[in-house]
């Protein structure tokens, strides 16, 4: 269009485009300011869904982290040889909170301290004003306080899926079993033991242990504690061909689905305590003698006058004071007989065989609570006579009983395991124990017969109707005050009894200690084992052998003639 001519026509044309301009600008500034708050809008409200989400759903990085930690993770069970239950994974819940959540933390604090009363309020608020973004309230809550954290409606205060450990059996196998600390991790016992495979196989664990005759332990061990006031007692039952632990019971004891009171009750007695064993010990002097071709049964050693060690005499619990063969040494437990039996084959020798028993090194089980051997530093001929009657070397009864399984096991020392044996690798796993045997058959066969013998005679025996038991006791003082025994009317004793069934074709052995027993009404003011412990093996053998599945055999033994010369032992073995 062209332009006026006249001069006002084209002021007035001039100052309507100046307008027009100014108009343009205007709505040009307006919608840059509204397009700018509309993205500064938009930012936030991203921002704010960021932090929501992070906060209700991520929660915040240390949340995270504690979360995935405590994912409801379904650690394996534990069970026994027959399939029963030791241990087993309970899904549950547990109270926590995010403290960057919390609106009023006195307010929350106050009431969760109502609702769990155990906890104090300082102790929440001060969780609760921490700048972490994840705590812990209380773990593993019953579905009734699972509602009542929700009707609470406090925001920040969550419930999570969780699991607990938890054991059928309470205190029954605690030693064994082991325990989880509370986010399910195994701190001791084979819980800790085969931790990773517990969490990580698709399988359950299954334990030789056979929860029937862990429980007749357990009951008849605790009989003869309260019944001869001792302190504690321990036993174990091993499948003397494969090595499989049956039962392992230590007492005293705790429950394994409540804290631990005391770490003493943690104390596994079999494996991880080392004693000095006393006259079961006997057992390896005599199997050393009739192995190395020194002496035989029938072999006569002098036990009329005691045998001095330094100025100390070394004398008999009722000595026969006579000349006695090497199965009387046994039958009657002499010291003397004994400590002249060692000096037939030497301390050389002696030591020798004490490897070869395995009783000088740490012995191998799944359970990392293990006692190491004390043994002499100089082995001379004071330590000889010693050690041939149970005293100046202490080792586990684990040891003692691995040992003597071998000596009577045709010579096979089986290698010990708390982990089920199936049939099919039975065969293999026998096999594996006999390429070093510790003593010939005839030795071990010989041992079982004196053993037989041991068991026979006596008031109160370990001897079972139907089943041919074998076996030893042992009462070993124990080291009072600096490193003495006590006089008689401060000693202290450990009994003990070693045996199995049945003689002619042993299967289990046991072996039973018990700590400090004291003398009874009916044990006529005596506290040695064969008034206990022995005993109290009869009783357990009595009941597990039907449960084991061991025939009886009622056929009557021919006693040798030197037997039948025995007069009933009032219970002399010690």
């Amino acid at each position: 269009m062209p332009l006026p001519k006249t001069g006002m026509k084209n002021l007035w044309y001039r100052l309507s485009c100046w307008r027009f301009s100014q108009h343009q600008q205007l709505l040009h500034k307006a919608r840059y300011r509204t397009l700018s708050i509309c993205v500064i809008a938009c930012v936030a409200y991203v921002g704010i869904a960021v932090r929501l989400i992070d906060v209700m759903v991520v929660r915040t990085p240390d949340c995270t982290s504690g979360c995935q930690q405590q994912e409801c993770q379904m650690r394996q069970n534990i069970i026994d040889r027959n399939g029963v239950i030791l241990a087993t994974q309970l899904v549950t819940a547990s109270v926590y909170a995010n403290p960057k959540v919390i609106i009023n933390a006195k307010e929350a604090a106050l009431k969760l301290s109502e609702l769990f009363p155990h906890l104090t309020y300082k102790k929440i608020l001060n969780k609760l004003e921490s700048e972490s973004g994840f705590i812990w309230i209380e773990r593993h809550v019953s579905p009734k306080m699972q509602q009542a954290v929700h009707s609470l409606g406090i925001p920040g205060v969550y419930l999570m899926n969780d699991s607990k450990r938890v054991y059928p059996h309470g205190s029954l196998a605690c030693h064994v079993i082991g325990r989880c600390d509370i986010d399910g991790v195994g701190i001791s016992g084979i819980e800790a033991a085969f931790d990773t495979f517990l969490n990580t196989q698709p399988t359950e664990l299954r334990l030789s242990l056979d929860i029937r005759v862990q429980h007749v332990v357990r009951d008849e061990l605790a009989a003869a504690i309260a019944n001869f006031q001792a302190i504690a007692g321990n036993v174990m039952v091993m499948d003397v061909q494969t090595g499989e632990i049956i039962a392992m019971v230590s007492l005293p004891e705790y429950d394994l689905n409540r804290p631990m009171k005391s770490m003493e009750l943690g104390f596994n007695r079999n494996t991880l305590g080392v004693y000095e064993q006393g006259s079961t010990f006997k057992i390896l002097n005599a199997a050393i003698a009739l192995e190395t071709g020194v002496a035989t049964e029938n072999s006569i050693f002098d036990a009329t006058n005691p045998v001095k060690i330094g100025h100390f005499p070394v004398t008999d619990f009722k000595g026969q004071n006579r000349p006695l063969t090497l199965a009387e040494a046994l039958i009657y437990s002499s010291n003397i007989a004994a400590i002249k039996i060692s000096q037939k084959f030497g301390l050389r020798v002696q030591k020798q065989y004490m490897e070869i028993f395995g009783v000088l090194k740490p012995i191998h089980l799944e359970i990392s609570e293990l006692g190491s051997p004390m043994i002499p530093r100089d082995w001379r001929e004071v330590a000889m006579m010693t050690i041939s009657y149970g005293y100046g070397i202490s080792v586990t009864p684990l040891h003692t009983l691995v040992a003597i399984a071998g000596v009577v096991n045709d010579g096979y020392r089986p290698t010990p395991t708390l982990k089920f044996v199936s049939p099919q690798n039975r065969n293999e796993r026998i096999k594996s124990f006999r390429n070093n045997p510790c003593v010939s058959k005839k030795t071990s066969t010989t041992i079982r017969k004196i053993l037989r013998k041991v068991v026979m005679h006596g008031t109160a025996t370990a001897n079972v109707v139907g089943y041919h038991v074998f076996g030893k006791t042992g009462t070993a003082y124990q080291i009072v005050g600096k490193g003495g025994y006590g006089s008689d009317a401060n000693r202290k004793r450990t009994t003990s009894f070693i045996g199995g069934f049945s003689a002619n074709n042993p299967r289990y052995v046991l072996i039973l200690m018990l700590d400090n027993p004291k003398p009874t009404t009916g044990t006529y003011g005596y506290a040695t084992a064969g008034w206990n412990a022995k005993p109290t093996a009869g009783k357990i053998i009595e009941r597990i052998a039907p449960l084991l599945g061991v025939e009886p055999d009622f056929n009557e033994e021919e006693e040798d003639a030197d037997t039948m010369q025995l007069t009933k032992l009032s219970q002399i073995n010690d």
